[in-house]
């Protein structure tokens, strides 16, 4: 169902909690998970390591917070922090990995999001004083600009194994993994195996209101819980949130490949109408015109939001809220305004 009768491709985040979710919600039994005696938090936080094969997790308010607790507790300041040219910790949060951790970002090359692993392999400078040692490396699955690219599974697993021959950890930032899984039928587990820390974000596709989880060896656990009190993620009666993720986790997953086959269906009618498309692998499709800005504007007037996201670049981004009769309002749309 459209929200407030729109057409919102904007983001995955926009989505609202079902009457099934707010009914979780509200009967969630709760605690005070500063004082670490939430019974919701912790079902939360065990739940969600068991299914990414972690031996704990930690909830936190937002996928930011997750990645930037990641990269406080295995680095040190003024170590390095190897990850691609357009992923979301360096892109998207804010200069945070320099201003809370004093860390120096080392970007990577590959296409579509995707680490290329000679340029990693040449991103570990000599044991010198002069160079800041890479201490950890990132990679994210999706990746959100490269087009929601799922990760090849040997890729993810020879980027861990790169970093590992480096003498470095390995964070994965999987806002997104669900998609991944979903589009690539290999288990969240599976993905996630050689990577130390995995964030998981439940307010996008899965559908809840707000919150993260980082998963992480139960030895880095005490250390993220306080980073995420320096942090100001300390929650009290969370468990009212913790209570929307374990919802979305039983409700939300399998569910996920219905938004890629929509988002496939407005991919093939853009290309049919003459738009250059980068083709979608999980829930969203990046397509190029002219004047980017003047199509959101049309697109808006007609009651769809998309975002532009570059000087000739558009993304709309399919979610639980959008059905196929939205999608043939959107294809109406763009075949009305194709390029020339």
């Amino acid at each position: 169902m459209p929200l407030n009768g729109r057409i919102d491709l904007r983001s995955d985040t926009v989505t609202q909690p079902s009457e099934g979710m707010k009914r979780a919600m509200m009967n969630a039994p709760l605690g005070d998970d500063v004082l670490g005696d939430d019974p919701t938090v912790q079902k939360l936080e065990a739940t969600i390591a068991e299914m990414l094969g972690k031996e704990d997790a930690l909830f936190v308010p937002s996928g930011t917070m997750s990645n930037q607790i990641a990269l406080w507790i295995q680095s040190k300041r003024a170590d390095a922090v190897a990850l691609h040219n357009t992923a979301h910790i360096y892109v998207y949060e804010a200069a945070g990995p320099a201003v809370l951790s004093g860390l120096l970002l080392k970007t990577l090359t590959g296409e579509n999001g995707i680490i290329d692993l000679e340029s990693l392999e040449a991103v570990f400078p000599p044991d010198d004083p002069h160079f800041a040692p890479v201490s950890l490396v990132c990679a994210e699955d999706t990746a959100n600009k490269g087009g929601g690219t799922v990760y090849p599974l040997d890729t993810l697993d020879q980027v861990a194994q790169i970093a590992r021959d480096s003498g470095a950890k390995t964070h994965l930032d999987g806002a997104r993994l669900f998609n991944a899984v979903a589009a690539s039928g290999i288990s969240a587990a599976r993905r996630a195996q050689h990577y130390d820390t995995v964030s998981i974000c439940f307010s996008k596709g899965l559908g809840a209101p707000v919150g993260s989880a980082l998963c992480l060896p139960k030895s880095l656990k005490k250390s993220a819980i306080r980073a995420r009190k320096i942090l100001g993620g300390g929650m009290r009666q969370s468990g009212m949130l913790a209570a929307a993720a374990l919802y979305a986790l039983e409700h939300n997953v399998e569910r996920l490949v219905e938004d890629h086959a929509r988002v496939q269906r407005l991919a093939q009618a853009l290309i049919d109408q003459g738009y250059t498309v980068r083709w979608p692998e999980s829930n969203m499709v990046y397509f190029d015109t002219k004047n980017p800005n003047l199509l959101v504007a049309k697109a808006k007037e007609a009651g769809i939001d998309v975002l532009s996201t570059g000087p000739t670049t558009i993304r709309a981004v399919v979610h639980k809220h959008i059905t196929d009769a939205d999608i043939e309002r959107c294809i109406e749309l763009f075949g009305f305004n194709k390029p020339q």
